[in-house]
Parts: C-alpha cells; sequence; structure tokens
C-alpha cells in the first residue's frame, strides 16, 4: 500500500519481498520508474481518494492472488488494516490502526498507565486550548492529532499568545502542507514537553509477541523536531533499554497492534525512565529498517515484515554486531535546491555506505515548521565496528556535503 519517498528504501522493500518468496502487486499514485520490473501488478489511485483506494485495493487483491498487506507510511496505515480485514489477511485491526494514527486516541488507550505517557489534552477549539494551558501548563507542545514526518509541531511557553497560536497551527495542518492533515482535521494534542533523550524501537509483532529488532538514539532540531541523525544500536545503559522494552510492550498490548511492524518513538528522562511520543503501525524511516537494522544486526527486517504480513513467525536472530547510522543534510535557508558541491569529497570518507538525494534538483525548499520534509535535502549512511566512528563519519559526510541553495 503505497510506497517511501526515496527510491532507496523503495527498492530494498522490494527487493525484501522478492527475497521473501513474494511477488509484489501496489496500490500507489505513481509507480517509481527504477523498480518496475519488481513490480508485478499495479493499480494507479489518488490513495488520499480513501473508498477509490479501497476498491482498487480489492480489485487488486483478487486480480492478483494477493496473501497480505504492508503500508510503508502512515498514509496507508488504516487502508491496510481495513483491506486486511475484508480479505481475511493478517493485521493489526482497524481500530489498532487507528489509535497508532491519531496520537490523542494512542494517549487515551494508554490513559491507565500514566507512567509511559506525557499529560496531555485533546484540543479541537480555542477553548480547548485555552483549557489544557491552565491545566497542563508549560513547557508544553502542540501537536497535529494525524500528523507524520514531524510537520507542524510548535512548542508553548509560559505566556503564550493562546489565540495566535491556534491560529498559526490551524494554518499549518492544512491540507496545502500535507494531505494527510485531512484524516482528523482540527484535532490537536497538548502536551507537556518532555526532556531527556530521543529515541525510538523498531519491531513487529505475530500473533500477539512483540519483537523487537533493537533500539535506535536519534537526534532532533530544536524547536521543531526535524530527526537529522540515527544510530543503530542504542548506546543507553542497559537499565533504560530495559524501561524503553518495558514501555513498548504495554503501549503494543495497549494499542491492540497484531500482525505488523511498529516503529515506538520515545524519551529517556535523567531518571532513566521511558516516556512514549507515538507509535506508528508501520517500519520506520530515516534508512533505520531498510538499511540501519541490517547492516548493523543481520536481521533482515523488511522481509520479516512480509512474513509477519502473511501470516508467518519473523526471524529475529542477529548475524552480526554492529554499528549503522544515518544523517540528514538539513537546508540553512528556504529557497530552491541547487544541490551538492562536495559529493566526490564525501564519497571517498572512508565508511559511507551511502550519501542519498531527498530533494530533487530545483525542488522547492519549505522551511520548519510547515512542510519540515522538505528541508531535509540528502542523507548519509554508514557503518562500521564502532558506534563513535559512524558518528564521526557522518558528521564529516555533513559538513563535507555543501548543499547549493538558490534564494
Amino acid at each position: 500500500m503505497g510506497t517511501r519517498r526515496v527510491p532507496l528504501e523503495v527498492q530494498a522493500a522490494l527487493l525484501s519481498a522478492h527475497a521473501a518468496g513474494y511477488r509484489v502487486a501496489l496500490v500507489t499514485g505513481s509507480v517509481p520508474p527504477m523498480c518496475k520490473n519488481l513490480v508485478d501488478d499495479v493499480e494507479i489511485v489518488d490513495i488520499f481518494d480513501r473508498p477509490a483506494t479501497l476498491q482498487a485495493a480489492m480489485a487488486l487483491a483478487a486480480r492478483s492472488g494477493a496473501e497480505g498487506v504492508v503500508s510503508w507510511t502512515d498514509i496507508g496505515v488504516e487502508l491496510a488494516a481495513a483491506l486486511a480485514e475484508r480479505c481475511g489477511w493478517p493485521g493489526p485491526g482497524t481500530e489498532a490502526a487507528h489509535r497508532a494514527r491519531n496520537k490523542h486516541s494512542m494517549r487515551s488507550a494508554m490513559a491507565d498507565q500514566a507512567q509511559f505517557i506525557p499529560r496531555f489534552r485533546h484540543v479541537r477549539s480555542l477553548p480547548d486550548l485555552q483549557s489544557a494551558y491552565e491545566e497542563i501548563g508549560t513547557p508544553a507542545v502542540l501537536k497535529p492529532a494525524g500528523g507524520s514526518g514531524s510537520r507542524s509541531i510548535l512548542h508553548v511557553e509560559d505566556g503564550a499568545d493562546l489565540t495566535a497560536l491556534y491560529a498559526h497551527a490551524s494554518r499549518l495542518t492544512t491540507t496545502d502542507i500535507s494531505r494527510l492533515f485531512a484524516d482528523y482535521e482540527g484535532e490537536f494534542v497538548y502536551e507537556e514537553r518532555l526532556g531527556g533523550t530521543e529515541h525510538s524501537v523498531e519491531g513487529l509483532v505475530s500473533d500477539g509477541k512483540v519483537h523487537i529488532a533493537g533500539i535506535t538514539d536519534k537526534w532532533v532540531t530544536e524547536p521543531y523536531y526535524v530527526e537529522y541523525e540515527q544510530v543503530h544500536p542504542t548506546a543507553l545503559p542497559a537499565a533504560a533499554q530495559r524501561s524503553v522494552h518495558d514501555l513498548t510492550e504495554a503501549v503494543v498490548k495497549a494499542i491492540g497492534l497484531n500482525w505488523c511492524a511498529f516503529h515506538l518513538e520515545c524519551r529517556v528522562l535523567p531518571d532513566g525512565s521511558a516516556k512514549l511520543l507515538e507509535i506508528a503501525a508501520r517500519p520506520a524511516g530515516g534508512y533505520i529498517t531498510s538499511h540501519l537494522i541490517p547492516f548493523a544486526t543481520g536481521i533482515p527486517f523488511h522481509e520479516n515484515l512480509v512474513r509477519v504480513a502473511t501470516g508467518q513467525q519473523p526471524d529475529m536472530i542477529p548475524t552480526r554486531n554492529r554499528y549503522a547510522g544515518s544523517r540528514g543534510v538539513l537546508s540553512p535557508a528556504r529557497g530552491r535546491f541547487g544541490g551538492f558541491d562536495g559529493l566526490a569529497e564525501v564519497l571517498n570518507i572512508f565508511g559511507i555506505e551511502h550519501f542519498v538525494f531527498e530533494r530533487e534538483i530545483g525542488g522547492n525548499i519549505v522551511l520548519p515548521p510547515g512542510d519540515a520534509l522538505s528541508a531535509v535535502l540528502g542523507y548519509a549512511i554508514a557503518r562500521s565496528v564502532s558506534y563513535d566512528d559512524v558518528r564521526d563519519v557522518l558528521r564529516r559526510a555533513v559538513a563535507l556535503s555543501r548543499p547549493r541553495v538558490e534564494t
């Protein structure tokens, strides 16, 4: 159901499906040109037209003899769950998929386990925002309930002009910013802002059992939370890792996920406890599941996802003990992307596996808090036997890339 945006991740997904012994039938807005020979059948449809997409997917499923469905992004999570239910395939179920997409429903499912979540309130109006501000206080964040990719998240500080803040948040969550916002239009979550460090947990659920592939360390910009670096596996101490695992087990059970991948994001606080930011019923982006986990551990995450989506058990036994990371090149200004001047130097760095264009040449760049993803121009991917080596290689690659932005 759909694909990732970047060809490198798309190709990894399609090749993994073939490696697991399956042909690929694709529901998408357009077939990635470089991958046409990897796709056996296709339905081209506006994936944001949910009824039309579900109808097209049902036709494709019947025509191709499909045995399961995978969504690679948040756009298709609820559609894939609905299709799986109609076809009798393994899947998370539509209600669990909803809880994994709507941040208020997600937190409400955890309300009886307050130790795992920040204090939060549902916001659908200016009076709701004013009440949340009075009750929870600051520092806080206001985020769209149906958002994805760090789009349109706003800090709330003491003394904030709430009328202006609400108007600004409403402007940043129109379909002009992302059509994804149409799913839960006008819904926000106000929650306390957490400190500590940011991490994600990548895993699969099959027959009610949670399989954790590992914890990834992450770095985000302030104040707009654009993810720009990921390293797998984590450098967290053992006690903090246990806290993250406990959180993951609790959240997956409360949301009701089954027969799917999950990508859980959390904060580990200074006392070592872990609190939920959000969970998605799909594999991670940022090259985490497509490249970092296989590079670092040997676990074929995407092949395992295809197995789980067709009712099989995953093979989660690590065969490597390495480190892998990815880091984005963030645009210094808005404008149009003119390319990289330092590619030759980047590709000569020992340890670099890939350097990927995330924006097309001439593409428009909008800085956060709008379409945050348009500010990510490229990505470096590296691996080594050392956590620190990986981070050093990534930093050097980004510094040498020298992006051109035409303002």
